[in-house]
């Protein structure tokens, strides 16, 4: 049996919202009010060519999930079978976050860390990652859609 304790399933809307007061502090830190953009439970930034999201998430009764990603592409256009594994292969490189396809065919980078512990310095990596990341791909991903 493993040492560590096994997810219970549930949802902890406590620290839900204790997470999400801590994002918002952390978000006041890294960015200008101007830069960010809150609808409902979503915050967004534009990071070069593409915008980046923060959402907090339930995951399981003692913990919740910040979930830092951006689409990569044009969204209106699917993408290549060639570019879905570029994409996919580029995974086995990146320190941090991962690339996915969508149920429809689009391409998103994203970067998901624990809320119950979450620090200034781990929330910082997983947006300067998804931001970094997303735009240096996304003109390239763009240039290699199906028309």
């Amino acid at each position: 049996m493993p040492k560590f304790t096994v997810l219970k399933s549930g949802v902890n809307e406590d620290l839900i919202a204790s997470t999400q007061k801590k994002v918002e502090k952390y978000i006041g830190v890294l960015f200008h009010d101007h830069e960010i953009v809150k609808i409902d439970d979503f915050y967004t930034f534009t990071a070069g060519t593409v915008t980046v999201t923060v959402q907090v998430l339930p995951w399981h009764s003692e913990d919740v999930l910040v979930k830092v990603y951006s689409y990569v592409g044009d969204e209106s256009k699917p993408l290549t079978p060639e570019m879905r594994e570029e994409l996919l292969r580029q995974n086995a490189t990146l320190p941090l976050g991962s690339f996915g396809v969508t149920y429809d065919g689009n391409a998103i980078f994203q970067y998901s860390l624990a809320g119950a512990n979450l620090d200034l310095n781990e929330f910082e990596a997983a947006v300067q990652m998804v931001a970094k990341t997303a735009d240096e791909l996304d003109e390239h991903v763009k240039g290699v859609v199906v028309a």
